[in-house]
């Protein structure tokens, strides 16, 4: 009888036959496979009709199948009338009295595990025949891997295994225990299309040392390679609960896109067109070090949770859910997308305020910072808070009262943006309170120099032409200084209007850095990428616009930290090939399209000229207080959505 190939199905019959009782059950490459990663031994397993007198009270015993370590069986459990999966051990293991301690002592923890992800162990022993074996619950069902290889997983439901996933390995990591081998043959989905995941036997606990045999059987700690965290891979002793994370990110990568993450590899969105909200959410899983993944299985599991809300539920339907007490004429009075930002508000500001200080108006919510500040917990435009029935946007007076609003956003957690009352008559105007209050203080972010930093190449569908550290191949736009003195690119935003400008995105750089990094300062003359992706520079030593170019069309405007915008597309570019830039000269002028990128040097002449006008068109703005950048002022059109700060006493 030959063991079973990794990854591959036994060539036993009963496993091959879909009506069998052996698929029925508990999956045999999901008990067996991770074990030594599947590493054959000259053992000869028992036959199926030879065990029943070894193990009193067990009958029917049926073969399932073998792994590096062993051979699993089902057999029906008299006393209690269940069918069980019983795993048997080569006898030579239990003449190691060294690693019999370590089994029995795995095995004791083991059957603590009970929760309804994980697939619960009911006894364990040594039989007369000298094998060492554990009694396991029996699942009804097929393991993931066998439901991948008929068809890929809707991407609702790969994200629901992948959560439920988490809740059983927060369940043993609380307990101690770590599985070691997590990947699709070892997540069963049971009759009722529940998580249960099976074969903790590369388990320990995680401060006990690794049990080796007189046969250096060492590679216990191994797993199965290409799910192996890579402390595994190397063996390095320092293994904990991350390595476990590490294997999800992988098989939620697998779920995806129907390939692994090895070597230099896309993001899912990339490979498979899935939201890209799942890439940082993978990436993240998959980082070399341990400190640079999700720290536990709950985190992964509430990031996989919020993503799989956006993806699968309406934006109303997800208010109502979290706010129930929101009327429904409100409902239907603000629009889907204005909902879909309350949610962000909401855990952002709500959550960290306690409920008492939160007061109805007008439907919505105030929240009060104090006697004289308060916020509405909606992002709402400028207009829309400025028209709102009793709503007085405040103004702002004196350092003193500026310095008490940061304090105030500080403690009570606000990293959004936020509105206050001060507005131009008309565009290009000089700015005034809506209070008409003496316009007597100003906190701007910096204005931009003479001449500006421009935007001069974009290339929206990067695939090969230039990686990041991490070998990713992100979008990125080229920005120049083509002036005599160094520039802070502190709070320079750049927008994105995708399409015919409907949606767009948003973000400035520098959020994450300290003003005056030196990885800010873009010296005279000088060239920088900019990468622009929704994966998160963690290690923070660049500069990063966090959302990404790629579209079939598309058009960007680039404004200064304090909002004045130096270019704007007035019109999309449309579709081009991969790894083709649209570039500009020096001045940020004279657009085309070139099939030769240079990123960070100057352009190469284009080979077919862009129709584009990229002249600022002027709008009136309103003063927006930025938290991220020191409670700073900037300007904003406006359409954009904010907090409304509102005075809630008069002066």
């Amino acid at each position: 009888m030959s063991s079973t190939p990794l990854g591959r199905e036994a060539s036993d019959h009963t496993i091959n036959d879909p009506k069998s009782s052996a698929m029925l059950g508990l999956n045999p490459i999901g008990l067996m496979d991770g074990v030594l990663g599947g590493q054959a031994t000259d053992w000869e397993p028992p036959l199926a009709e030879d065990l029943e007198p070894f193990f009193p009270g067990y009958t029917g015993f049926r073969f399932l199948d073998r792994g590096g370590m062993g051979a699993v069986y089902s057999a029906m459990q008299n006393s209690l009338e269940r069918r069980v999966a019983v795993k048997i051990l080569p006898p030579d293991l239990s003449q190691d009295e060294v690693f019999v301690d370590g089994f029995h002592r795995e095995a004791r923890l083991l059957a603590r595990l009970q929760h309804p992800h994980i697939v619960a162990v009911y006894d364990f022993g040594r039989n007369e025949q000298g094998h060492l074996y554990i009694v396991m619950e029996y699942v009804e069902g097929t393991s993931l891997f066998e439901i991948m290889k008929q068809q890929p997983l809707p991407l609702p439901r790969a994200l629901e295994v992948v959560t439920q996933v988490c809740e059983a390995l927060q369940f043993a990591h609380d307990n101690g225990v770590i599985h070691r081998d997590i990947k699709p043959t070892n997540i069963l989905i049971d009759a009722r299309n529940n998580v249960r995941v099976a074969d903790f036997g590369l388990a320990k606990l995680v401060q006990t040392e690794s049990v080796t045999t007189t046969q250096s059987r060492s590679t216990l700690i191994m797993g199965t390679p290409v799910y192996a965290a890579p402390e595994q891979r190397s063996r390095s002793g320092e293994l904990d609960h991350r390595a476990d994370i590490f294997s999800v990110g992988v098989t939620l990568y697998e779920m995806i896109t129907g390939r692994f993450p090895v070597g230099v590899f896309d993001p899912p969105s990339k490979a498979a067109g899935s939201p890209q909200m799942l890439d940082k959410i993978i990436t993240k899983s998959l980082r070399e070090k341990p400190e640079d993944r999700y720290q536990s299985a709950a985190d992964l599991s509430h990031a996989v949770k919020k993503a799989s809300d956006r993806i699968t539920k309406p934006a109303i339907q997800r208010a109502i859910a979290q706010r129930p007490v929101v009327s429904m004429m409100t409902t239907v009075i603000i629009t889907a997308a204005l909902i879909y930002l309350i949610d962000e508000v909401n855990r952002q500001v709500l959550q960290k305020i306690p409920a008492t200080r939160v007061q109805p108006l007008h439907n919505l919510s105030v929240v009060k910072l104090n006697d004289t500040f308060s916020l509405l917990n909606s992002r709402l435009t400028w207009l829309q808070a400025q028209n709102m029935p009793g709503v007085e946007l405040a103004s702002v007076h004196s350092a003193a009262e500026m310095q008490q609003l940061k304090d105030l956003l500080e403690e009570h957690g606000i990293r959004s943006s936020v509105w206050t009352g001060g507005v131009q008559s008309k565009a290009g105007a000089a700015f005034e309170w809506t209070d008409h209050t003496p316009w007597d203080f100003e906190d701007w972010m910096p204005a931009s120099p003479e001449p500006p930093v421009v935007v001069t190449e974009i290339q929206p569908k990067n695939t090969g032409t230039i990686r990041n550290g991490r070998g990713d191949t992100p979008d990125w736009i080229e920005v120049h200084n083509p002036g005599t003195q160094p520039v802070d690119l502190t709070g320079w935003k750049l927008i994105h209007y995708q399409g015919q400008g409907r949606e767009f995105f948003e973000d400035r750089l520098g959020a994450q850095m300290k003003p005056g990094s030196p990885a800010l300062i873009l010296a005279p003359g000088e060239y920088r990428v900019i990468f622009c992706s929704e994966i998160s520079e963690e290690e923070a030593d660049r500069p990063q616009i966090h959302f990404r170019l790629e579209a079939q069309k598309g058009r960007i405007g680039w404004a200064d930290p304090r909002g004045r915008v130096i270019q704007m597309f007035n019109s999309t570019w449309n579709d081009f090939p991969p790894d083709v830039s649209i570039s500009s000269d020096p001045a940020g002028n004279n657009w085309g399209q070139s099939s030769k990128p240079s990123p960070g040097q100057p352009n190469l002449p284009t080979f077919r000229p862009f129709k584009l006008s990229v002249t600022p068109r002027p709008e009136r703005q309103a003063v927006m207080i930025l938290p991220q950048f020191e409670g700073r002022w900037t300007s904003s059109p406006l359409d954009r959505m904010a907090l409304p700060l509102i005075r809630t006493k008069k002066r």
